[in-house]
């Protein structure tokens, strides 16, 4: 019997079918991980958000529960001092000055940290602190839990919305250089994520009192980074209304 092999024809056939059987399994694969990353990079810019949220809400109660204290108690400095003072009167901005601000749909994350109004305004709350900043743990002040952007340390995501922790002044914007050591309390550096207080237009003077307060505050949350291989950023934000315990 004579036994005849494959032809070169069915032999590239062959191959052919098994190259695009492979090419098609490696690109569902790859969109499989860039999902399961862009789920995860979610997840974690979520809950970002959301201790940012608990946080601002604990320290307005804290000074709604001690506001007839003097102005030495901590959260009259933290709410009052930081926080109020900080926030926008839009009362005395151009309608396209608030649309900058309140309208939230960058095309470059970094123009959002380059924004002058943004820049004035923003700030995140050190959640890690706040514990120590209550029981007057050495070394611990209002800037330890209340980081504007002054202070250099709120700034575009190198990977995703994240708060880092440490003092050692090393970069950490390539995987060849380790990450800040997450056992300290002092935030290193904000990454993609900001806050802004924002005032009631409508005002009430209270009597007895010269000076007008707004009924509430909105604070806007937001954060801002490029998912895997996405040439386009990935935002997620919210605002939390919170009543002005001066208004009372």
């Amino acid at each position: 019997m004579v036994k005849k092999g494959d032809t070169l024809i069915e032999v590239t056939l062959a191959v052919g079918i098994f190259s695009m059987i492979a090419v098609a399994i490696a690109a569902v694969m790859s969109s499989g991980t860039a999902g399961a990353q862009t789920a995860l990079e979610t997840t974690l810019t979520r809950e970002e958000i959301d201790t940012q949220a608990e946080a601002i809400r604990f320290i307005q109660t804290s000074y709604s529960t001690n506001k007839n204290s003097t102005e030495d108690n901590k959260f009259y400095q933290l709410w009052r001092q930081k926080i109020v003072e900080n926030s926008i009167d839009m009362t005395t901005w151009s309608e396209e000055r608030q649309q900058a601000v309140l309208e939230y749909h960058p095309d470059d994350c970094s123009t959002v940290f380059s924004n002058t109004d943004i820049k004035d305004h923003a700030f995140v709350i050190n959640p890690r602190q706040i514990g120590n900043f209550i029981n007057n743990k050495s070394g611990v002040d209002v800037d330890s839990v209340y980081i504007s952007q002054s202070s250099d340390r709120l700034t575009p995501a190198s990977v995703y919305p994240r708060l880092i922790y440490g003092t050692t002044q090393t970069q950490i914007n390539n995987d060849t250089q380790s990450l800040l050591s997450s056992s300290s309390d002092v935030l290193y550096r904000a990454e993609g994520i900001y806050a802004i207080a924002v005032k009631d237009v409508d005002t009430t003077t209270l009597a007895g009192n010269s000076t007008s307060e707004p009924a509430f505050y909105d604070f806007y949350i937001r954060t801002c980074w490029y998912g895997a291989d996405a040439s386009r950023p990935s935002t997620i934000s919210t605002v939390i209304r919170l009543h002005n315990p001066d208004a009372i």
